[in-house]
């Protein structure tokens, strides 16, 4: 728990201090005196006046940040006549001062993924496993060991990125065409007609709905932690597991998935070690993580087994793939807000710090890749989610600039100022929202 939320600091710190970046820079493009950049709220812990005058500040509750410019011309810090203020600028110039956070935390996804691409990785191929009986994918005729080449012509390099080529069309129950290579290496192509998602996403697993999960290796022990309960069943390092329950030459996945849902419960074992059939009984302890959700565990760890690449881009490839990956992960952000409105979505896909902390600490216990890879996701919902035109967020302050160039003068200050309430308070009922799903997800 405590290393979620130090992680999940690490992550607001950077996505926050990014996006008020962008105001901050832009703010001094179009000449206004920008009175202190804060990273945090509350008390202030760390605090150093730059030059122009600005007050750089680390403040104690990081959860946030904020840039205060001079809002009119007598208020200016430290009494300086002559500084720029907010109110003294033209629609436009607030325009692109509220719009340059928004387009910072996208920038900032472009430049993780870019970097990314740039180092390169060793990821899954994208080999499919065998797809369930009346899954769209057995319906369409994949098989077991066929290598996805390409998605709608797009070409496929890894499992993560077939990942990120379906995610859209299996939220949206649309058709996709795989360009597939068997393990005689002749392709062809498959068009699946994939299942339409369920409102509530939580716990479902795309791609095993649809029929098309990796093709996950047997499972094999690589370690046994002391103490655990494999090594009290007796499990050994090299043991192949050949069954477990119910479940017959399970791959890995299914092996887990055995695991997790039998917490407490005795769990049959066949394992093959030296070429002998071996009959163990293990009992999966029930471990709670920070979600809240109870998992067998039996301290045992896998080898990996999947057959690996390694995927590595040229610089202005890796721009193009990361400008192309971000701003497709924020069109579809849209769309399942969109959605959200409409109900073809739940509200209890809103995740809350709770649950984003949980995540925090997963992805980082993942390796650094996986850690800055969540920061880029968390970057671009926040630039996504200040862009929606709600008084209190960017695009609510970048609508009343709209509608003061429509006027040709500012909006009446009353209309402002309810404007600012009602936007407050469906931020509040959005918070609550997120809030409550978090709830929901600890007590289960």
């Amino acid at each position: 728990m405590l290393s979620s939320i130090v992680f999940f600091i690490i992550t607001i710190s950077i996505v926050v201090a990014f996006h008020e970046l962008g105001h901050y820079l832009a703010a001094r493009v179009c000449g206004v005196y920008v009175e202190r950049f804060s990273l945090g709220f509350g008390k202030v812990l760390l605090s150093r006046r730059d030059r122009h005058g600005t007050e750089w500040v680390i403040s104690a509750l990081p959860l946030g940040g904020y840039v205060k410019p001079q809002a009119e011309p007598e208020a200016g810090a430290m009494g300086r006549p002559g500084r720029g203020a907010m109110s003294e600028k033209s629609p436009w110039q607030r325009m692109l001062i509220f719009a340059a956070g928004p387009a910072f935390s996208l920038l900032l996804g472009i430049l993780i993924y870019s970097v990314m691409y740039m180092a390169g990785s060793n990821v899954p191929k994208a080999i499919l496993g065998a797809p369930e009986n009346g899954t769209p994918a057995q319906v369409a005729g994949v098989k077991k060991g066929d290598q996805v080449v390409g998605v709608n012509g797009t070409t496929i390099h890894s499992w993560t990125q077939l990942q990120q080529q379906l995610l859209e069309p299996m939220i949206l129950g649309q058709s996709v065409t795989l360009q597939l290579r068997a393990q005689n290496n002749t392709d062809r192509d498959v068009t699946i007609a994939l299942l339409p998602a369920p409102k509530d996403l939580e716990g479902v697993n795309l791609s095993r709905l649809n029929g098309l999960d990796i093709d996950a290796p047997p499972p094999v022990a690589a370690q046994v932690i002391a103490g655990g309960a494999g090594e009290a069943a007796g499990i050994k390092q090299g043991d192949v597991i050949m069954q477990a329950g119910s479940r017959v030459e399970p791959d890995a996945r299914a092996f887990i998935e055995e695991i997790e849902r039998n917490g407490g419960q005795r769990v049959p074992l066949v394992v093959l070690r030296d070429g002998q059939r071996l009959t163990l009984d293990v009992t999966p302890r029930p471990t709670q993580g920070t979600d809240g959700v109870s998992q067998g565990k039996i301290g045992v760890a896998l080898q990996s087994g999947y057959p690996m690449t390694f995927v590595r881009y040229g610089v202005f490839e890796s721009v193009a793939l990361a400008t192309t990956r971000t701003l497709d992960t924020a069109w579809f952000s849209v769309k399942m807000l969109g959605k959200m409105l409409i109900g073809q979505v739940s509200w209890k896909n809103i995740s809350g710090p709770v649950t984003i902390a949980d995540y925090a600490g997963k992805s980082a216990s993942l390796g650094l890749e996986r850690f800055v890879e969540f920061i880029a996701l968390i970057t671009i919902s926040i630039g996504v989610l200040n862009l929606i035109p709600i008084p209190g967020l960017d695009g609510g302050q970048m609508l009343f600039a709209f509608f003061e160039i429509l006027r040709g003068r500012p909006l009446p200050a009353f209309v402002q100022e309810k404007g600012l309430a009602v936007g407050y308070m469906l931020l509040l009922a959005l918070m609550v929202v997120a809030f409550l799903n978090d709830v929901m997800r600890i007590t289960g």
